[in-house]
Protein backbone atom coordinates (compact mmCIF):
# COMPACT_ATOMS: atom_id res chain seq x y z
CA UNK A 1 0.00 0.00 0.00
CA UNK A 2 0.75 3.52 -0.86
CA UNK A 3 2.38 5.49 2.04
CA UNK A 4 0.50 8.39 2.30
CA UNK A 5 3.17 10.34 2.91
CA UNK A 6 4.61 9.99 -0.53
CA UNK A 7 2.13 11.98 -2.02
CA UNK A 8 2.56 14.51 -0.01
CA UNK A 9 6.48 14.27 -0.26
CA UNK A 10 6.36 14.04 -3.80
CA UNK A 11 3.92 17.15 -4.45
CA UNK A 12 6.95 18.63 -1.73
CA UNK A 13 9.95 17.52 -4.08
CA UNK A 14 7.86 19.26 -7.43
CA UNK A 15 6.90 22.52 -5.14
CA UNK A 16 3.39 21.91 -5.83
CA UNK A 17 0.49 23.52 -3.83
CA UNK A 18 -1.97 20.62 -3.49
CA UNK A 19 -4.22 23.37 -5.72
CA UNK A 20 -1.24 22.67 -8.72
CA UNK A 21 -1.17 19.24 -8.09
CA UNK A 22 -4.64 18.32 -7.91
CA UNK A 23 -5.13 20.02 -10.97
CA UNK A 24 -2.54 17.96 -12.52
CA UNK A 25 -4.07 14.49 -11.94
CA UNK A 26 -7.77 16.22 -12.47
CA UNK A 27 -8.75 15.47 -8.89
CA UNK A 28 -10.10 18.17 -6.62
CA UNK A 29 -8.21 20.17 -4.06
CA UNK A 30 -10.21 18.79 -1.29
CA UNK A 31 -10.29 15.09 -2.90
CA UNK A 32 -6.32 15.24 -2.81
CA UNK A 33 -6.29 16.91 0.75
CA UNK A 34 -8.66 13.71 2.06
CA UNK A 35 -5.87 11.43 0.29
CA UNK A 36 -3.43 12.92 2.40
CA UNK A 37 -4.77 13.10 5.67
CA UNK A 38 -5.80 9.30 5.01
CA UNK A 39 -9.66 10.14 5.04
CA UNK A 40 -9.89 8.34 2.15
CA UNK A 41 -8.33 5.76 0.29
CA UNK A 42 -5.90 6.45 -3.32
CA UNK A 43 -7.58 4.95 -6.41
CA UNK A 44 -5.39 2.95 -8.32
CA UNK A 45 -6.65 5.70 -11.23
CA UNK A 46 -5.43 8.17 -9.23
CA UNK A 47 -2.53 6.34 -8.56
CA UNK A 48 -1.69 5.34 -12.03
CA UNK A 49 -2.26 8.85 -13.16
CA UNK A 50 0.16 10.07 -10.67
CA UNK A 51 2.65 7.68 -12.08
CA UNK A 52 2.11 8.72 -15.61
CA UNK A 53 2.07 12.57 -15.18
CA UNK A 54 5.23 13.12 -12.91
CA UNK A 55 7.51 10.10 -14.30
CA UNK A 56 7.23 8.54 -10.99
CA UNK A 57 8.84 5.22 -10.07
CA UNK A 58 6.52 2.47 -9.44
CA UNK A 59 8.56 1.16 -6.84
CA UNK A 60 9.58 4.38 -4.86
CA UNK A 61 5.59 5.38 -5.01
CA UNK A 62 4.97 1.96 -3.33
CA UNK A 63 8.30 0.90 -0.90
CA UNK A 64 10.13 4.09 -0.67
CA UNK A 65 13.03 2.57 -2.06
CA UNK A 66 14.62 3.79 -4.79
CA UNK A 67 14.80 6.77 -6.76
CA UNK A 68 11.78 8.93 -6.91
CA UNK A 69 11.67 9.59 -10.85
CA UNK A 70 11.94 7.43 -13.55
CA UNK A 71 15.05 7.56 -15.71
CA UNK A 72 13.83 9.37 -18.67
CA UNK A 73 16.66 8.96 -20.78
CA UNK A 74 17.03 5.05 -20.58
CA UNK A 75 13.36 4.65 -21.39
CA UNK A 76 12.98 6.43 -24.46
CA UNK A 77 16.24 4.82 -25.35
CA UNK A 78 14.29 1.66 -25.10
CA UNK A 79 11.16 2.90 -26.91
CA UNK A 80 13.80 4.12 -29.56
CA UNK A 81 14.93 0.36 -29.76
CA UNK A 82 11.77 -1.40 -29.83
CA UNK A 83 10.68 1.04 -32.36
CA UNK A 84 13.99 1.07 -34.84
CA UNK A 85 15.02 -2.77 -33.92
CA UNK A 86 18.15 -1.79 -32.06
CA UNK A 87 20.15 -4.12 -30.35
CA UNK A 88 22.06 -3.90 -26.92
CA UNK A 89 25.22 -2.68 -28.68
CA UNK A 90 22.94 0.17 -30.74
CA UNK A 91 21.37 1.11 -27.32
CA UNK A 92 24.64 1.23 -25.61
CA UNK A 93 25.73 3.84 -28.51
CA UNK A 94 23.14 5.78 -28.06
CA UNK A 95 23.24 6.23 -24.36
CA UNK A 96 26.89 6.86 -24.22
CA UNK A 97 26.68 9.36 -26.82
CA UNK A 98 24.31 11.31 -24.77
CA UNK A 99 26.37 11.28 -21.88
CA UNK A 100 29.22 12.73 -23.66
CA UNK A 101 30.27 16.40 -23.07
CA UNK A 102 29.31 19.21 -25.89
CA UNK A 103 32.79 18.66 -27.40
CA UNK A 104 33.25 15.52 -27.12
CA UNK A 105 29.83 15.07 -29.21
CA UNK A 106 31.26 17.82 -31.59
CA UNK A 107 34.36 15.39 -31.77
CA UNK A 108 31.82 12.47 -32.76
CA UNK A 109 29.42 13.79 -35.10
CA UNK A 110 31.95 15.21 -37.21
CA UNK A 111 33.48 11.81 -37.91
CA UNK A 112 30.32 10.50 -38.26
CA UNK A 113 29.38 13.09 -41.02
CA UNK A 114 33.24 12.56 -42.35
CA UNK A 115 31.92 8.98 -43.27
CA UNK A 116 28.87 9.67 -44.54
CA UNK A 117 30.05 11.78 -47.12
CA UNK A 118 32.96 9.19 -48.20
CA UNK A 119 29.76 6.42 -48.55
CA UNK A 120 27.41 8.92 -50.86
Amino acid sequence: MVSISRIKELRNLLNLTQESFSKKINISQSNLSNIENGTIMLTDRVKNTILKEFNVNPNWFETGQGNVFNDITEELINKLSIENSLDDIDKNIIYNFINLNDNKRKQVLGYMHRLLEKSS
